[in-house]
């Protein structure tokens, strides 16, 4: 009789929290996460920026951060200061039901050869430490390795160039990666990607060691799109100072860095797959599935969901643990029944067409917004309130075909495909 009413008790008690997941499944879950750093975290303050950025998606979050300058996760010489002795570092960490800890650790400790660290600097033991002390109290959470940058020119002779110095700090990540597990996010690459194809602008503070503005904006993308698995493009957030159509860029590259990157920072690890068959969408071995689609809730149930719109689609999922799972998007799009409705007595050019990167587009009348989209429809890049001449360039993108969506300032659209070769 004993054991009936242990097993009742048990179903109820399984019910409850299943009711629980479904009565809150309308609201946006809040995002708990705490940044652990230094000045590379405080600069142009990045949890802020972070926070800024979802709350512009409409993602609640709470934030919390210590970047005292100059410390290292495991430097000896710091003592109780560094973060892995300190124990305001692990008040905090026990202080709150964080779902991640970003951990920024001095850069310099990751730019020797692979699997080398300086012996002045308990790196990995460092790492473990904080990250078992986040898993014991919240063993849902996840650790951010912040695999970042290095000085503008490099650091001798490690590596005579900012670019050739991320390489060598993202290699070292990954060595951090396979002895600890979690993520990591990949700052560095997006720098990179910056570097290469737009070399105008800057990410470096004056000082060539600091991020700038834009070099805090595009951390925050990354680790926003790792966090969310979204594009940031959507956020209205716009940080003061930076052009809205280098903003949409440094969103971007940001998630196409992320995603890029996924099978190299232990991200699909915790990314759920949505597999499609006909118009049905669904994702196995969960116990608890909340469909959304555009961040709009849909429905919950055990993994099945009937598609009839376009859009994108996704899902928070939740494991026998109670432990929560965020899907990529899956895009359904119907962009080819888009009606070009603009009056074709007003001409606006978009060349060259094909191209290797660069194209321009050019209007005589005023425009609202143009948008680049894949083949999909998932939007890639945003510039709102244009030029009447505006250059854009897609050589980050992949070869192939994309579409350069423009609405005038009366709502009428057209769109022309565009061949990036």
């Amino acid at each position: 009789m004993k054991n009936i009413i242990a097993v009742k008790s048990n179903l109820i008690f399984l019910s409850l929290i299943i009711a629980f997941k479904l009565s809150w499944a309308q609201t946006p879950d809040t995002m708990k996460v705490l940044f652990i750093g230094n000045s590379f975290t405080s600069n142009f303050n990045l949890p802020t920026v972070f926070s800024q950025l979802a709350q512009g998606s409409n993602k609640p979050v709470v934030v919390a951060a210590h970047m005292p300058g100059g410390i290292s996760v495991g430097d000896i010489s710091q003592g109780t200061s560094a973060h892995m002795f300190n124990p305001i570092v692990y008040s905090l960490i026990k202080n709150n039901d964080w779902d991640y800890l970003v951990l920024q650790d001095n850069q310099g400790r990751f730019v020797y050869n692979y699997g080398i660290f300086p012996a002045t600097s308990l790196v990995i033991e460092g790492h473990l430490k904080i990250r078992d002390s986040l898993l014991f109290y919240h063993p849902c959470a996840k650790m951010i390795w912040f695999a970042g940058w290095g000085p503008k020119t490099g650091y001798p002779p490690y590596a005579s160039t900012g670019s050739g110095l991320i390489d060598k700090i993202y290699n070292n990540y990954k060595f951090l990666l396979d002895t600890a597990g979690q993520i990591i996010a990949p700052i560095g690459p997006a720098w990179q990607r910056i570097i290469a194809n737009y070399p105008s602008v800057n990410l470096w503070d004056t000082d060539d060691v600091h991020p700038g503005l834009n070099g805090t904006s595009l951390t925050a993308d990354v680790i926003y799109s790792t966090i969310f698995k979204t594009t940031p493009i959507q956020s209205t957030y716009v940080p003061f100072g930076i052009p809205s159509s280098i903003d949409s860029l440094f969103k971007n590259i940001g998630f196409q860095t992320v995603i890029d990157s996924l099978n190299f920072t232990g991200l699909q690890t915790i990314t759920p797959i949505i597999n499609r068959f006909g118009n049905t969408l669904t994702i196995s071995g969960y116990s608890v599935c909340n469909w959304y689609l555009n961040d709009v809730f849909l429905a919950s149930n055990t993994g099945t969901l009937n598609i009839y719109q376009t859009g994108n689609y996704t899902a928070i999922v939740y494991d026998i643990n109670n432990c929560e799972f965020r899907t990529l998007a899956y895009n359904v799009s119907l962009i080819n029944s888009i009606s070009d409705n603009f009056n074709n007595s007003i001409e606006i050019n978009v060349f060259p067409n094909p191209t290797i990167g660069k194209i321009t587009i050019e209007s005589l009348i005023e425009l609202k917004n143009i948008q680049v989209l894949d083949i999909l429809g998932q939007e890639l890049i945003v510039i709102k309130k244009p030029n009447n001449t505006e250059s854009l360039n897609l050589s980050f993108l992949h070869k192939g075909i994309y579409y350069i969506k423009i609405t005038d300032s009366y709502s009428k659209v057209k769109i022309e495909k565009v061949i990036l070769e």
